[in-house]
């Protein structure tokens, strides 16, 4: 869980890991204002959400519209979804920040926004994992029989329905609290015992497991591509090289904006008297995680080749699909008039 709260009944032994009740912690040398720092959050947030809003829809509507799917769009479509989703229950988040964490939308609707909050992260870091394992596959056992379309369906609907039961704790525990005369929605633990327990679930499950499995994949097909690309005709060569470069851009992100938060959630379990450095980085890893579902879509179309051509392609049919169409001539003399044929690129 990454912006909403996170408190425990016994406030002597366990400490928040809120994002603004910082007072008893603020040193009289503070470089910014806590107060200050927080209220620049929500404007960041809103362009984040703004951005990766368009940024998802215009990689979902690239995929949608591609006739003949490959393999890594199925992942790319799920990575697209599940950010999407968050970034339409972003707004909530902001609000709470901007009325300075008082909650007003209930509290279905806090244990709503938390749970797509958290399974939005499990969900992201699974479709990166089977992602990287599709593209070992795909690269090192390219005859197999499993690689279809079908499949990777199946395999991200499992990866949906496992994040989803991932998020039984926060169902559990995500509720409105009445603190400081304010309705807060936040994780309202039992005591110190289940913050740590809550922390290490999410970093274990959520990152540092999927991490071991990334990079032994990863390494695995890099290693196969280095040793064999002699051997490979040009233009396998070249497409392995597409396909791993976009893959490992999509890892690489991940790992820039979710490491930061991750060690800084376990370095705060021992962590009994926070400074003021320490609340910023903590903030800023929240805000560089939330980033990643405005930035992964916006790498793709930026740097996924065949993401620009299908938006491009697609624009192109749609402003000229009158006079691009061609007319054939039957053999009895009469027209037939035929729509251009649209292919897609794989990565």
């Amino acid at each position: 869980m990454n912006a909403t709260d996170i408190f425990c009944n016994n406030n002597e032994t366990c400490k928040s890991t809120n994002n603004s009740s910082t007072d008893a912690t603020n040193p009289p040398d503070s470089y910014i204002d806590i107060t200050t720092f927080m209220h620049i959050f929500p404007s960041i947030y809103g362009i984040l959400c703004t951005v990766g809003v368009i940024a998802n829809g215009l990689v979902i509507f690239a995929v949608a519209t591609c006739k003949k799917k490959m393999v890594s769009d199925i992942y790319v479509l799920n990575l697209a979804i599940a950010d999407l989703l968050f970034l339409l229950v972003m707004p909530f988040n902001i609000h709470q920040l901007v009325r300075d964490r008082q909650w007003v939308f209930g509290n279905f609707m806090c244990k709503a926004v938390v749970v797509v909050d958290v399974s939005n992260q499990f969900t992201t870091v699974g479709v990166v994992t089977v992602l990287c394992i599709d593209r070992y596959i795909a690269i090192v056992h390219p005859t197999s029989d499993k690689r279809t379309i079908q499949w990777t369906i199946i395999i991200n609907l499992l990866v949906w329905l496992g994040s989803f039961l991932l998020t039984v704790p926060v169902m559990m525990y995500a509720k409105v609290v009445g603190k400081r005369d304010l309705e807060m929605c936040m994780m309202y633990l039992d005591g110190p015992q289940d913050m740590y327990w809550y922390t290490l679930y999410q970093s274990i499950l959520g990152f540092i497991i999927p991490l071991v499995i990334i990079s032994t994949f990863y390494s695995l097909t890099l290693y196969h591509v280095f040793s064999s690309i002699r051997r490979v005709k040009r233009k396998q060569s070249v497409w392995a090289k597409r396909a791993t470069k976009t893959v490992l851009m999509v890892i690489a992100l991940f790992l820039v904006c979710w490491s930061p938060y991750h060690v800084i959630q376990v370095v705060n379990l021992s962590n009994n008297t926070p400074t003021t450095a320490f609340i910023y980085a903590y903030n800023i890893s929240i805000c560089l995680s939330y980033s990643h579902s405005c930035i992964n879509p916006l790498m793709l179309l930026i740097f996924a080749q065949n993401y620009r051509e299908r938006l491009c392609r697609r624009n192109a049919l749609l402003s000229s699909q009158h006079s691009s169409k061609t007319t054939s001539v039957r053999p009895d003399g009469s027209s037939l008039a035929t729509e251009p044929s649209y292919r897609c690129t794989p990565i």
